[in-house]
Formats: C-alpha cells, sequence, structure tokens
C-alpha cells in the first residue's frame, strides 16, 4: 500500500497545469490521462494481490515485455519532444531499457527459454498490451494537441516508478543471485532516471 500511496503522490504533484487551448480540450486530455493514471493504479494494485500466486520466472518475463513495451514508446515519442532536456534523460532511459532487456533475454535463455516463449502467460501478457496501449493513447493524444512535454514527463516518470515498485516486488519473490543483480542495477538505474525526471517536473524543488 505505501508503493500505492507513493505513486498517486506522484500522480498529484506532476498533475498538468491548464494548457492554453479551449476548455473542451483541455478537459478531454484531463479524462484521457486521468483515465490512464487510474488504470495504472488498478493494475498495480491488482499485481500485487497476485503477485503471491506467479512464479518468479513469469514475473522476469512480464518484466521483460513491460520494458521492452516502454522502450518502444520512447523510442516513438523522444524525437517530437520540444525539450532538449526531456529528450536527454529519455535518451537515457533508453540506454537503461536496451541493457536490461538484454540481460532479462541473457538470463531468460539460460534458464532454456526459448525466444518464442519470452512472453509471460496469457493474463500477465494481457495486462502489459493493454498498459502500453492505454500509455500510447495518451501520448499520441498529446502530442496531436500540442502537450507531449508535460503529458510526456509525467506518465513516463509514473511508469518508471511502477517499473521500481514490480523490481522490488521480484526481488522479495526469487532467491536467484543472477536474477537478483541483474534486476538491482535496472532497479538503481531507474530510481535515477527517476530522480531526474522528478526535477525536470518540479525544477524549484
Amino acid at each position: 500500500m505505501n508503493n500505492l500511496e507513493y505513486l498517486n503522490q506522484i500522480s498529484q504533484e506532476n498533475r498538468p497545469t491548464s494548457a492554453k487551448k479551449s476548455a473542451s480540450m483541455s478537459l478531454i486530455i484531463k479524462i484521457a490521462v486521468g483515465g490512464l493514471v487510474a488504470f495504472l493504479f488498478i493494475m498495480c494494485l491488482g499485481m500485487a494481490l497476485s503477485a503471491g500466486k506467479t512464479s518468479p520466472t513469469d514475473l522476469t518475463k512480464q518484466l521483460y515485455v513491460r520494458t521492452a513495451n516502454l522502450n518502444t514508446a520512447l523510442t516513438t515519442y523522444n524525437k517530437s519532444l520540444k525539450s532538449s532536456q526531456l529528450r536527454a534523460i529519455g535518451t537515457s532511459l533508453n540506454g537503461v531499457l536496451t541493457s536490461a532487456t538484454a540481460s532479462l533475454t541473457g538470463y531468460l535463455a539460460s534458464e532454456g527459454d526459448k525466444e518464442a516463449d519470452l512472453n509471460p502467460p496469457e493474463k500477465l501478457l494481457t495486462v502489459e498490451t493493454e498498459t502500453i496501449e492505454a500509455l500510447d493513447t495518451a501520448l499520441n493524444n498529446a502530442k496531436l494537441n500540442g502537450i507531449l512535454d508535460r503529458v510526456y514527463a509525467n506518465q513516463i516518470q509514473l511508469q518508471v516508478s511502477l517499473l521500481v515498485t514490480f523490481i522490488s516486488q521480484l526481488e522479495q519473490r526469487t532467491k536467484d543471485t543472477e536474477l537478483l543483480e541483474i534486476i538491482s542495477q535496472y532497479q538503481s538505474n531507474l530510481i535515477v532516471i527517476e530522480q531526474s525526471l522528478k526535477d525536470y517536473s518540479n525544477p524549484s524543488d
């Protein structure tokens, strides 16, 4: 519950300021972003409740898919950001996600999983598919309405926070030293990115 309270605080602190557009357009964007945040909170709660029933290997596969999906979103939208600082943060995150994807792929392969078996069970895969589709919708709408930087900073920070929480749960479920080394480094790198996003969104803090 502490993790969920922390994520809720993030969404409150980084709530977008009013855009200089029509009231109806602003309302549509707020509803879209708010819906994504609500969906992610529900997903995170469900993940926490079901983690005890999911094997560490399946959680690792889910982490792999989430990492790869987020990296794809970054590749799609980073080039459209106006802020060079935010683009630099996105590029750094891209490097972290790319490295983690390679490490997780190597780990799962060493566990006997072929490339075709990197996906988690269908239920978990469905969650990840819905998550990335919701994120893509929010970012694409923001891009079309000229407020991509603001929405991107808020939503990518939330995604990074969710990844940090996910890794903490996986750490509690496995005793595999190789996996622990991979995800510990991954988490440390994500925390650095998370702080960079906080500093960008709250430069006076």
